[in-house]
């Protein structure tokens, strides 16, 4: 193993020592509910000496295991100690909990590097809806002065974010209404699929293949759009009132209803 890839982030250290801490702890509790065994002891704080290189590569600090010969190690000194779930809560930068949620490392342009997205990460700014909230409270200026980033390439990176996405384009069977003769529906899976309007969120203008398709409901991540019998393949388009807009290619012919006179 060579030196470059025995070496491991900080952070992945410290996680591994912590998930098998918690399988002991799990042991212990395994022990004293379901097996009616005595608990004979628990542990409270752990503290570990840790003799490693530290190396600093793209804003990461990442440690290399030092031989037992070896004297130009550093010593890390640990102490881990036990904590409450209140604390944890009351402490913690809470994470994205919705899975569909995109996270910043999902912004793969040019108006964002990998060492911009870690410096917002820094800060807590995880999600791109955390970075479009603070956005909306004016703190794009502020965040530029704390990660040194320039306000102008935060701007691109918050129009980007901002620009709808359109990820599946999905048949449904159900039709509008209790006439099961009406049109079927299309479903567009995405983000950002509604926009800011003079009143507030704003349904977009979406076309198929070029032509006006009927929105019957929008939010943020579904469209529920009726088209017509031959709009159900070509170029979908989705364009909100600031000219942003995102398109997808799809062909769900098969699943369209017969045309008004076909048998």
């Amino acid at each position: 193993m060579t030196e470059n890839s025995a070496a491991l982030p900080l952070e992945n250290f410290i996680q591994a020592v912590q998930s098998q801490l918690d399988k002991a702890q799990s042991a212990m509790a395994m022990k004293a509910r379901n097996l009616n065994l005595p608990l004979t002891f628990a542990i409270k704080d752990i503290t570990l000496d840790l003799r490693a290189h530290v190396e600093f590569a793209r804003n990461e600090i990442r440690i290399r295991p030092a031989g037992a010969t070896d004297a130009q190690a550093s010593l890390f000194h640990l102490v881990f100690a036990a904590i409450t779930r209140p604390m944890i809560e009351e402490n913690a930068t809470a994470l994205a909990d919705d899975p569909n949620e995109r996270q910043i490392t999902d912004l793969q342009d040019d108006s964002l590097t990998e060492e911009n997205r870690r410096q917002l990460e820094w800060i807590g700014v995880r999600t791109v809806d955390k970075l479009k909230e603070l956005n909306a409270k004016g703190g794009v200026s502020a965040i530029g002065r704390v990660t040194g980033l320039p306000v102008e390439r935060l701007r691109q990176a918050l129009e980007r974010a901002s620009a709808p996405a359109v990820e599946h384009v999905l048949p449904m069977s159900r039709g509008l209404g209790d006439d099961p003769a009406q049109r079927r529906l299309l479903r567009v899976i995405g983000h950002n699929l509604i926009g800011d309007g003079p009143a507030g969120k704003a349904a977009p203008r979406v076309t198929l293949a070029g032509q006006a398709v009927a929105v019957v409901k929008a939010t943020e991540r579904e469209l529920l759009l009726a088209p017509q019998a031959h709009q159900w393949a070509g170029e979908l388009s989705v364009v909100h009132g600031d000219g942003l807009a995102a398109t997808l290619s799809f062909d769900l012919s098969p699943f369209a209803p017969a045309a008004e006179g076909e048998a």
